[in-house]
C-alpha cells in the first residue's frame, strides 16, 4: 500500500486529542503550537479551523469524512462490514472538501479483532481514495473500554483473550506503517503500562511497522490534576519502548477531568506542565529519532547489566533501560525512571570498547568524561529522561 509513510516518520509527532469550539481562535491555536503540538485528533471538517491549523503548522486528522466505528463494550463486534460498507466510504469522501491542514482521515477508534480485517479493507480504501491522507486507527489497551473490566468483558472486547494475539491480528489484517494504542496508566496500573509498551514494541519490530502512543494528560478523577512527574513518566516510558509519536488525551472537552483547557477554553495548570513536557520529548527526539529500538526492559535499583557497548549499567533507582540501534550500527540507550514519584538518580556505566558517549537530556547535550577508572555517571531526576549515544 502506497501511503503517508515516507518522511513522516523522520520527526517525533506530538498530537493531541478535541479542541472545542469556544476555543477555536488564533490565540488558542497558537497556544497549543508553542505548546509544542503538531497533530490535532478528534475534531470535525471546520475549513475556519483548519485554517487556523493549518498557519500554525498543526496537522489535523480528521473525523466525520467517512463512517468512524467505534468498538466501544464490543456489542457492536463483527458487525463492521455490515454498517461501514464500501459505498458509504465512497460517498463520503466523494463530498469531502481538502485542505492543506488535513494530514489524515479518523477510521477507527478501539476495534474488536472480528472486524480488523474489515478494518484493513477500508484504510486500503480511503489510502486509494485519498492517497495523500493516512488512515488512522488506534487499538484498544489490554484492558479494553474502561480498566474496571473483568476477564471476560476484556475478551468481549478485543475479541481475543491474549493482547499480543490482538496486536498480531492488527498487523496480519492492516497494512498501515504503524500500529496506534492508547493506555491510561493512571487510570489502570502501571504495571499494565509496561506490558502493553513491550507487547507492543515486540510486535511492531517484528512486523515493521513504527508504534504510536495515546496517553492521558487529563485525569478520570474529577479532583485529581496528574502531575508534570506523571506526565513525563507516561512519555519517557513511551519512548523507551520505541515510539515515534504520543498524542494526549484531551486538550480540550473530550472524556474525563481536568484537560488542557476548562470549559471557557482558558488554560489550566496542565497546560503549563504539558509545555514543559513536549519540549523536553522534543528536545530528546532530535537523536532519539535517528535510532531504532530493540529491547527494553525494567531493570532493579542497584542491578547491573550490559545493553551493546554499555557495561556494568546501574542505577540507584528501578529504571526502564531501552537499547537502540543506528542503521550504521552504533548503539544508544535511553534511560527513564521506573517510578514517577522517585527521587533523583545516579546512573553509571562503562563503555566496551572505544567510542565517545554523548549524553542528550531535555536541558541540552555534551560529550561525557569518564572518572579515572573508566566509569560514567549521570545525574537525573523524574521529569528528565537519557538518551546515550556512543559515536
Amino acid at each position: 500500500m502506497k501511503h503517508f509513510a515516507n518522511g513522516f516518520f523522520d520527526k517525533f509527532h506530538i498530537g493531541t486529542y478535541c479542541l472545542q469550539e469556544n476555543a477555536r481562535t488564533e490565540a488558542t491555536v497558537k497556544d497549543m503550537r508553542d505548546c509544542g503540538i503538531d497533530l490535532l485528533f478528534g475534531i470535525d471538517n471546520d475549513e475556519a479551523l483548519l485554517d487556523l491549523l493549518y498557519r500554525h503548522g498543526i496537522g489535523a486528522v480528521v473525523s466525520g469524512i467517512v463512517p468512524h466505528w467505534f468498538g466501544g463494550n464490543g456489542d457492536n463486534a463483527g458487525k463492521m462490514e455490515l454498517l461501514c460498507t464500501d459505498e458509504s466510504y465512497i460517498n463520503g469522501i466523494s463530498g469531502f472538501a481538502d485542505h492543506p491542514a488535513t494530514v489524515g482521515i479518523d477510521i477507527c477508534d478501539e476495534p474488536s479483532s472480528i472486524d480488523l480485517h474489515r478494518c484493513g479493507q477500508a484504510a486500503e480504501l480511503v489510502n486509494k481514495l485519498l492517497p495523500s491522507k493516512f488512515p488512522y486507527i488506534n487499538l484498544y489497551p489490554s484492558y479494553g473500554m474502561t480498566a474496571s473490566n473483568d476477564s471476560a468483558q476484556r475478551k468481549k472486547e478485543l475479541g481475543v483473550a491474549n493482547y499480543k494475539d490482538y496486536l498480531e491480528e492488527y498487523c496480519k489484517n492492516v497494512d498501515l506503517p504503524y500500529l496506534s494504542l492508547d493506555h491510561y496508566p493512571f487510570s489502570s496500573s502501571t504495571r499494565l503500562f509496561f506490558s502493553d509498551l513491550e507487547a507492543a514494541a515486540e510486535v511492531c519490530k517484528k512486523n515493521g511497522k513504527r508504534l504510536l502512543t495515546v496517553l492521558q494528560v487529563n485525569s478520570h478523577e474529577k479532583d485529581v490534576y496528574l502531575s508534570k512527574s506523571q506526565l513525563c513518566f507516561q512519555a519517557f516510558i513511551a519512548m523507551a519502548y520505541g515510539a515515534s509519536a504520543i498524542t494526549w488525551a484531551c486538550y480540550s472537552a473530550g472524556w474525563w477531568y481536568n484537560n488542557v483547557l476548562d470549559e471557557n477554553g482558558e488554560k489550566t495548570e496542565q497546560y503549563f506542565k504539558l509545555k514543559d513536557v513536549n519540549h523536553a520529548i522534543l528536545a530528546l527526539s532530535k537523536e532519539y529519532c535517528k535510532y531504532s529500538q530493540s529491547s527494553t526492559s525494567i531493570i532493579k535499583g542497584g542491578t547491573s547489566c550490559k545493553r551493546g557497548d554499555f557495561t556494568n549499567i546501574v542505577a540507584t533507582n528501578d529504571m526502564i533501560l531501552g537499547e537502540f540501534e543506528k542503521k550504521s550500527g552504533n548503539k544508544a540507550i535511553f534511560i527513564s525512571l521506573a517510578d514517577p514519584n522517585a527521587s533523583d538518580c545516579t546512573l553509571s556505566f562503562r563503555l566496551d570498547g572505544k567510542g565517545t558517549a554523548h549524553l542528550f537530556m531535555p536541558n541540552g547535550e555534551k560529550v561525557l568524561t569518564c572518572d579515572a577508572d573508566g566509569v560514567y555517571r549521570i545525574t537525573f531526576s523524574n521529569t528528565e529522561a537519557c538518551f546515550v549515544t556512543v559515536e
